[in-house]
């Protein structure tokens, strides 16, 4: 089983704090997997940065059967990845690796990247109480995930008419429901190392150069097509990746299908499918 690890990574200049982020967090992964071929992918220049397309870019140079798509400054253990890997190897499905999410502090990510990254994990307590923890929907898609080669095909990779910040990560995870069956998560932690994050004067985030909501229509297709594989394969169809066609797995459940609400434009619902998740405890899995 091969593996390759997915990294969408751009640098906004000299000067990017994520240069040496990543710089770190990269030597993390050759201890935490080093059997996998890491798969650097940018996007094509344009503004603002577009993770979809710097996803697709990294694919497009990876050769695993199984591949594991991280954010430049994110990272879990090991233990976590080799669960995620088999379970994502068993069937046809989105396997999310982690149940609480830490995006460091600061000063906590600079005390970090002073540290060996192949010592054991770093991360203590007092950090973890400093990031104040949070957890996933079940329509989350960024950090870290796990997914069989064929299955990222399926879905057509990220789409990459997304640009600027957010809804990529969670149309993706959207398609993957829909279009491969309920996505699963681990017990365990996922890491970001902190760096800036640019927002537009309402408090919305967003990437250099980026004006906000750029993606809000494109996100609506997905929306109203999730628990709809016919809809669902529509979309994907136009940005296809691979050689695999484009449609529902072999393996999906119509049964855990969902359907997202209308949307109220005067007070949108969070973007999540969230009705039920599969939680892995090891030897146990629960539906909630």
């Amino acid at each position: 089983m091969g593996i390759s690890l997915l990294v969408p990574f751009r640098a906004n200049g000299r000067g990017d704090s994520r240069v040496r982020s990543w710089r770190w967090v990269k030597k993390r992964w050759a201890t935490l997997l080093p059997e996998a071929e890491l798969c650097v992918g940018t996007d094509d220049g344009g503004r603002p940065f577009s993770k979809s397309v710097a996803v697709n870019d990294a694919f497009a140079k990876s050769t695993g059967d199984m591949l594991v798509i991280a954010d430049a400054d994110s990272w879990v253990e090991r233990e976590q990845l080799l669960t995620g890997l088999e379970r994502a190897a068993y069937y046809e499905h989105l396997v999310v690796p982690w149940w609480t999410a830490y995006r460091l502090t600061r000063q906590d990510s600079l005390h970090i990247m002073t540290l060996d990254p192949a010592e054991p994990n770093p991360i203590t307590r007092t950090m973890k109480e400093n990031a104040a923890g949070t957890g996933p929907s079940p329509a989350s898609g960024a950090m870290v995930l796990i997914i069989q080669r064929r299955s990222f095909e399926r879905v057509g990779g990220f789409d990459p008419r997304f640009r600027g910040w957010g809804s990529e990560d969670v149309s993706f995870a959207n398609a993957c429901w829909t279009l491969l069956g309920r996505n699963e998560y681990s017990m365990g932690e996922s890491y970001a190392l902190h760096h800036p994050q640019p927002t537009t004067k309402d408090g919305m985030r967003v990437w250099k150069d980026d004006k906000g909501q750029l993606n809000t229509a494109l996100y609506e297709r997905y929306r109203k097509a999730t628990g709809h594989p016919t809809l669902m394969s529509v979309i994907c169809g136009e940005h296809p990746v691979g050689q695999t066609p484009i449609g529902p797995s072999p393996t999906l459940n119509y049964d855990e299908l969902v359907e997202l609400p209308d949307m109220d434009v005067n007070n949108p619902p969070p973007p999540t499918i969230a009705h039920e998740a599969v939680i892995d405890y090891g030897d146990t899995r629960v539906t909630i």
